[in-house]
């Protein structure tokens, strides 16, 4: 095994990463402490896929989780070597029961919720992406998730129908998240598994991101258990993100009284801006005018015409 690289989307409120996928790989990663070089990447552009995560070990590039998952473990990498059949069962079964029922309600609540589409999903993948790739894929991003809703729920279905319907389905299947959990530490005792690695990803963001429109986030943080739960992973695998974003937003406090000044003087700030803009401006167009007028004279005095103008003044007398 060469050295691996780990092609992310950045973090941002206190989140290793803002997409669930990367946070799926980055979480097992973490569980099965393989060293990896995580890369914050703003151009998915020339990835295999046009997508990310992408996870790199030498010539090999693998794009998903379940392909990730199964490479490690073919280099004898796993989280899950200590479930039993029937426990690899229930967490396939699990698995496939979360895709249905709660993937659809966090498509739509990053993606297809307006307000929070507006103001949190598109701002955040924006900042991530550079010129003019933030244009691009944020609204591409958000006609996927729009076609994946159409097509479970039908185009012409009222979108309030929809939500209400999406939302309770997710609530659901959060309850059984919640059941089958219980007071363990993990889904399957007391030892970190890939299922594991893929509840936390689902739920942490719904923790962490501030949606305006926060109805799946409060179905989430209203379970007891899985609270602890996502407190517990992030605490022992992703504590330094948590502890820089505390520090930054310290940082930000801290500067706030400076802030509130600028603030106060901003009118005076912008009368002076505008004043040396408009100063600044006159100077460089009489400058301009001036430099052209000399110009002219210079080349007149090298002119045809200048000669002629002063023979003729000869003549004359």
């Amino acid at each position: 095994m060469n050295n691996i690289e780990l092609d992310i989307w950045r973090g941002e409120w206190g989140l290793a990463s803002i997409d669930l996928e990367c946070l799926k790989v980055l979480t097992y990663m973490k569980f099965i402490g393989v060293p990896v070089r995580v890369r914050e990447v703003s151009n998915p552009f020339f990835t295999p896929k046009g997508t990310l995560p992408v996870l790199r070990d030498g010539r090999k590039a693998l794009t998903n989780f379940e392909e990730v998952v199964e490479y490690l473990k073919s280099l004898h990498y796993s989280t899950d070597v200590h479930l039993n059949t029937k426990q690899a069962a229930e967490a396939s079964a699990f698995t496939q029961h979360i895709r249905e029922k709660l993937y659809p309600a966090y498509q739509y609540a990053w993606w297809v919720d307006e307000k929070n589409y507006a103001d949190l999903t598109r701002p955040a993948y924006a900042r991530a992406l550079q010129i003019p790739f933030n244009f691009y894929y944020p609204s591409k991003y958000q006609s996927a998730a729009k076609e994946m809703i159409d097509a479970l729920y039908g185009e012409h279905t009222d979108l309030k129908e929809i939500e209400k319907t999406i939302y309770s389905e997710a609530e659901k299947c959060l309850k059984t998240l919640s059941d089958r959990l219980g007071e363990s530490e993990y889904f399957f005792g007391n030892r970190p598994s890939s299922f594991d690695a893929t509840v936390f990803a689902y739920l942490v963001p719904l923790y962490k991101a501030p949606f305006p429109n926060a109805t799946l986030a409060n179905h989430v943080k209203g379970i007891a258990n899985l609270t602890r739960f996502v407190a517990r992973i992030n605490q022992k695998n992703f504590r330094h993100v948590t502890d820089e974003y505390n520090k930054q937003n310290a940082k930000k406090q801290s500067t706030g009284t400076q802030s509130d000044r600028e603030t106060a003087n901003f009118p005076n700030q912008t009368r002076n801006k505008i004043l040396a803009t408009i100063f600044a401006a006159i100077a460089m167009t009489g400058y301009a005018v001036a430099n052209g007028m000399f110009q002219e004279l210079k080349e007149f005095e090298h002119s045809q015409d200048y000669t002629d103008m002063f023979e003729n003044e000869e003549d004359d007398n």
